[in-house]
């Protein structure tokens, strides 16, 4: 089980910097868009956070409630704009994508 731990939280990564990756790519066109790799990484940080949480509950580990709540939402939230970004090709979707990740890595970081 512990491997399974460590493997959510390799792919949980590798989500965020593909949802990084991205953005700073764009960031170097004149109209940036939400690619569907934005996508595909917002449902694997989805997917692999909420199999992180039950994980760490099966294996008794402490949890923070509440904090897990809050990035679940940012979660949630990111894989609906981003699904909004690709079906419209708009740049707000981008930056709200991009405010929200920022708002996900403050909240997994600063909050202890």
């Amino acid at each position: 089980m512990e491997i399974l731990r460590y493997v959510l939280l390799v792919f949980h990564l590798f989500g965020f910097a593909a949802i990084l990756g991205g953005i700073f790519y764009q960031l170097r066109g004149k109209d940036p868009v939400v690619g569907g790799y934005v996508l595909t990484s917002a449902v694997v940080q989805l997917v692999t956070g909420a199999g992180l949480i039950a994980v760490r509950h099966a294996l008794d580990l402490p949890v923070s409630d509440p904090k897990m709540a809050v990035k679940l939402a940012l979660d949630v939230l990111i894989a609906a704009v981003a699904v909004a970004g690709v079906r419209n090709r708009r740049a707000w979707p981008f930056f709200t994508v991009a405010s929200l990740t920022a708002a996900e890595v403050v909240v997994a970081v600063a909050w202890t």
